[in-house]
């Protein structure tokens, strides 16, 4: 999932605390409204549920591990109670040892490439001396050039936006140093800046005090920096790195074998940094909402399976496939992926997962990216190729603000991709160590429609997966009047920009389900 800001939005941006905020942090419960603040309406549903009993469904977090400590998830976890823990034994003769709360295809890999990378360094050694007439695959060759041109343009972008950042944080630290990090603006106006360093990060400190609607807030700015930083960090170091690879020693599979399952390990959590992502994306789904603290998760009668197979970096196929299929052979009707890249290497194992999980019954819930492209013209992987599936539900994110701007402005979006919206910006859930963060991104806009939709089946479990699908689409309230296409001035009508047009509603799903049942 592309998640990297670009350095102008980096530099120029007004910081969280200075933006438009929505009134309600959890807004995205709340019933849905004209006037803004449009949310799944959470309450209503739970009235009108409130004398039926619910099934357990397990939903599988398919990301980047989940944090099995945190006061609001730990008793919503899924737990597999056929392998006693930490005997070294695979007790349930499933294939992996000891996988207490899901498994881990990762390894002990934090940071990879990206699929980019990736494929630019498998063709480039094959491709890099030979011409058009040289070459025996002449469509593969093409497909070399234009990925070779396209990597060494993002490769570069990403030294240059490093090596400022880095200029940036030194002169962020001498601040600091000159002043301590309750420094006042007029200390920063007045400061002569000794160095390209200083003058950089003076600029920096300026423009982010223009728009201050709160006093001048040097930490807040500094951790906006370091995270910007850190972002970059991973991109030239790692991510546009075609020499480092993590894979054979941090894994220890057969890279080549795709079909290879049992690798990695049982550990799906794996700190702060690495499974920030993951642990936000399971309280959407399912924090304890019987506690007076934190947040509350949407589907209360959900057990959360943690599957790691998304570093820092891109998701690999192989990994995928092999989470997907874990989640299916343990019991989870419903897989929320967070995730997806804009170049596949074996998208064909992935498809085969898909399709394995539609004959067992189970949804498989994709974020639509966070690009502001146009998915049915551009690639975006995982995808249900077409609409070849029928239990695959494509999420793009919506906004918590009223028309034009209903659409979240990072959204992917697509006529023939993207299914329907779900709420995407300023979601509020659980962040390792006990923390609790607001984020933006499909990547929340998906565990809100899987978190709906594993509430509608804990009520009506002889739902097929397709049945749910459907009608989690054909309930959802569609999006009015003209609306700006994400990442454009433009304005349209959502249905022309996606299949649906709409928003999910849970109380609607659930009338719905009600209907189709009876």
């Amino acid at each position: 999932m592309n998640k990297y800001v670009t350095l102008a939005a980096l530099v120029f941006c007004a910081l969280s605390a200075q933006a438009q905020e929505p009134s309600d942090k959890l807004w995205h419960l709340l019933p849905y409204s004209k006037k803004g603040n449009s949310g799944i309406g959470l309450a209503e549903a739970q009235e009108m549920t409130k004398n039926k009993k619910s099934q357990t469904v397990i939903v599988a977090i398919a990301d980047a591990g989940v944090d099995i400590d945190h006061p609001d998830l730990k008793n919503m976890l899924w737990i597999n109670k056929d392998e006693i823990p930490d005997n070294n034994i695979d007790d349930d003769n499933n294939g992996y040892v000891d996988d207490v709360y899901g498994w881990n295809f990762c390894g002990d890999v934090t940071f990879d490439n990206m699929e980019l990378t990736r494929e630019y360094a498998r063709l480039n050694s094959k491709y890099e001396l030979k011409s058009t007439e040289n070459s025996s695959d002449i469509e593969e060759y093409n497909r070399y050039l234009r990925i070779k041109e396209i990597y060494l343009k993002e490769q570069q972008e990403a030294k240059s936006t490093y090596e400022l950042l880095e200029q940036m944080m030194a002169g962020i630290n001498a601040f600091e140093e000159n002043y301590g990090a309750e420094m006042t603006l007029n200390e920063v106006t007045g400061h002569k800046a000794q160095n390209r360093s200083e003058q950089i990060a003076k600029m920096v400190l300026l423009n982010n005090a223009k728009g201050a609607k709160e006093s001048f807030d040097f930490k807040a700015i500094k951790s906006e920096i370091k995270k910007g930083y850190d972002q970059y960090d991973f991109m030239y170091n790692y991510g546009y790195n075609p020499i480092f690879n993590p894979r054979e020693e941090k894994v220890g599979d057969d890279y080549t074998n795709a079909t290879e399952q049992g690798y990695g390990n049982n550990k799906v959590y794996y700190g702060e940094r690495f499974s920030n992502h993951g642990t936000h994306v399971a309280g959407i789904v399912a924090a304890d909402g019987s506690n007076d603290f934190g947040t509350t998760g949407i589907c209360q009668s959900c057990k959360i399976m943690s599957i790691r197979n998304v570093p820092e970096g891109d998701e690999r196929d192989k990994d995928v496939a092999n989470a997907i299929r874990y989640a299916v052979d343990n019991g989870a009707k419903i897989v929320n992926m967070s995730f997806g890249k804009g170049y596949a290497y074996r998208p064909e194992v992935v498809k085969e997962a898909i399709r394995y999980a539609e004959g067992k019954n189970v949804l498989l819930v994709h974020a639509a990216g966070n690009s502001s492209q146009n998915n049915d013209i551009e690639d975006n992987f995982p995808n249900d190729n077409g609409n070849e599936f029928n239990n695959w539900l494509e999420v793009g994110a919506s906004s918590w603000q009223k028309k034009p701007n209903a659409l979240a402005i990072f959204s992917n979006y697509g006529k023939k991709e993207v299914d329907l919206f779900a709420p995407g910006v300023a979601i509020y859930s659980t962040t390792p160590e006990n923390n609790y963060e607001a984020f933006d991104g499909t990547s929340m806009a998906s565990p809100v429609a899987a978190g709906v939709a594993a509430y509608v089946w804990s009520y009506y479990p002889n739902l097929s997966a397709s049945q749910l699908k459907t009608l989690l689409i054909d309930s959802a309230i569609p999006i009015k009047g003209r609306n700006k296409i994400p990442g454009k001035r433009k304005k349209k009508r959502v249905k022309t920009i996606s299949k649906s047009g709409a928003q999910i509603n849970l109380p609607a799903a659930l009338r719905a389900a009600e209907k189709l049942m009876k």
